[in-house]
């Protein structure tokens, strides 16, 4: 196709020349540009309010979305600020070989020691990074996919601020239908939708990045028959691959059924190829490591993503995308250009995964990222090809697609806002003393550490420590840990024993355990009224 979204190239010579290319790069990039600004502004007032107003005696942890999984990824982020590359799961005591997996994490990690950074200093950071290049990256593709320039702008906000109709089912108490509980899912689930994605988790909103970057790239390198722009295709397939190695494979697949039905030249082939093989070494070490690693296989043993969302919730989520991207699918199904077949497959394939028995199994959710680019690009075509055209006044031509985009931006709005009534709750805040436990068990020699999950979750995050009982996916055969631990704490079974038995190093008692501190151990190491840790040797 023509159009296509990079910066013009020099245009005539000298210093007039360079000028004037300047001038059109910016004319091209002005809009992706200031609206990641004012996205990476806006979705950072929330934490800014909450470090402000934080009560007298607590601090703001970092996060309101997601934080239990946050959390995480703060862990893996310190594995690379010490200078790992290989993740090892430290919410859970088991022992196995480490793997080469969450590489985004580490990654950022190691920036955040090169920089001299604090973890959640990095970690907002890359949110801020990703609103810029997550809007660079949509209207790239955007551009080529779309030539109408209304219809490129309207695709543009729609996917920067478009959120779903979960609020319906909020409203309606989260009812049972056809014997399955509903959800709020664009509420708990960031992938789908770029707003949520920049505001709550930045390896979401990255992810996204480099499926536009990556979807872009191929399909102009198969036009063109270029192995240049084959090779950053395939570097930002590698990058989405150090997120989700699955993702992908569902890109492969859909630009395979886009090139057998629209077949290329024969360089084309070799660029869509190349492509594809850059990330594939990496793709088949994660799978090798997700069927043959035990530490791997104990956390995908009971994670959340083993099932396909709830169908009638995931409606919802997507609702104000998916309605208008039915209208934009006749017009692609009567073209059937490489671009509409791609967009096509994509959409096809996913459900296929999602839904029908297949090798995805455990990790299904891991195909949803960036699931608003081809919905929003559909959207745009049916908007502007079927839509607009039928409306009489101009206003009503500009009315309309301002008005739809209005609609579904109300999610997000509350999203944004609904923190900043609850920034000082103890959800999003912990104690000064058990802060200052963390930071305390951050200096300390390493090891095994016995503690609640509520205080467990933070161990990783701020030590070197592996916990008994952390996380709800990460720590194997969690709720039976959980009442043990609580049990051993509260002294209903023998805490000498269990510490030999476990190699405990550290013994966390919080003052909501409701019973006096273990009198065996002694005086604490860290001691303070309400939240006390013991070093055993």
């Amino acid at each position: 196709m023509k159009n296509p979204a990079l910066p013009l190239p020099l245009q005539g010579e000298g210093r007039e020349g360079v000028g004037s290319s300047r001038h059109n790069a910016w004319e091209q990039w002005r809009l992706p540009l200031i609206t990641g600004l004012v996205l990476a502004a806006v979705t950072a007032l929330p934490y800014v309010y909450a470090y402000a107003v934080e009560p007298p005696g607590h601090v703001f942890m970092g996060f309101f979305y997601l934080g239990d999984d946050a959390n995480t990824y703060l862990a893996k982020m310190r594995q690379g600020w010490e200078g790992a590359w290989a993740w090892q799961n430290r919410y859970t005591t088991e022992s196995s070989p480490t793997a080469y997996l969450f590489m985004f994490w580490i990654a950022l990690g190691h920036i955040a020691a090169l920089l001299n950074l604090p973890l959640i200093v990095t970690f907002h950071l890359a949110r801020v990074a990703a609103a810029f290049a997550l809007m660079a990256t949509a209207w790239f593709m955007i551009c080529h996919f779309i030539e109408d320039r209304s219809a490129r702008r309207f695709a543009f906000f729609f996917c920067a601020v478009g959120l779903g109709m979960g609020y319906v089912i909020q409203a309606l108490g989260q009812p049972v239908i056809f014997g399955h509980q509903t959800d709020t899912l664009d509420w708990r689930m960031p992938e789908l939708t770029a707003f949520y994605s920049v505001l709550a988790l930045p390896h979401f909103a990255w992810s996204g990045v480099f499926a536009a970057a990556g979807v872009a790239f191929t399909l102009k390198a198969i036009q063109r028959g270029s192995l240049v722009l084959a090779v950053l295709a395939g570097l930002a397939w590698l990058g989405q691959a150090s997120i989700h190695p699955q993702m992908p494979i569902l890109m492969g697949g859909a630009t395979a059924v886009a090139l057998i039905l629209r077949p290329a030249a024969p360089r084309g082939w070799i660029a869509g190829a190349l492509a594809f093989a850059i990330p594939a070494p990496y793709i088949l070490y994660s799978y090798l490591a997700f069927v043959g690693n035990p530490e791997v296989q104990r956390w995908t043993f009971h994670s959340k993503n083993a099932l396909p969302p709830e169908t009638i919730s995931l409606l919802f989520a997507i609702a104000p995308q998916l309605v208008l991207a039915l209208t934009g699918l006749p017009g692609a199904v009567r073209r059937r250009t490489r671009e509409d077949l791609f967009l096509l497959a994509w959409l096809a394939l996913l459900a296929v995964i999602l839904y029908l028995p297949n090798p995805a199994g455990d990790l299904r959710r891991r195909f949803l990222d960036g699931l608003y680019l081809p919905l929003v690009i559909l959207g745009a075509r049916g908007m502007y090809e079927i839509i607009v055209p039928r409306l009489r006044s101009a206003r009503a031509k500009a009315l309309v697609p301002f008005s739809y985009v209005s609609f579904a931006s109300i999610g997000s709005a509350f999203l944004l806002l609904a923190p900043l009534a609850v920034a000082g709750n103890p959800q999003y805040t912990t104690t000064r003393a058990q802060y200052d436990g963390l930071n305390w068990l951050g200096s300390q020699p390493s090891g095994h550490v016995l503690a609640m999950p509520g205080v467990g979750l933070y161990i990783p995050a701020y030590s070197s420590d592996s916990v008994y009982v952390g996380h709800y996916d990460e720590t194997f055969d969690y709720l039976n840990k959980t009442q043990i631990a609580l049990a051993v704490l509260t002294g209903k079974k023998d805490l000498d024993q269990f510490i030999e038995d476990n190699r405990i190093r550290y013994v966390v008692w919080t003052v909501d355990l409701r019973s006096p501190p273990p009198a065996a151990l002694g005086a604490a190491d860290y001691d303070t009224p309400d939240f006390k840790i013991w070093r055993i040797y």
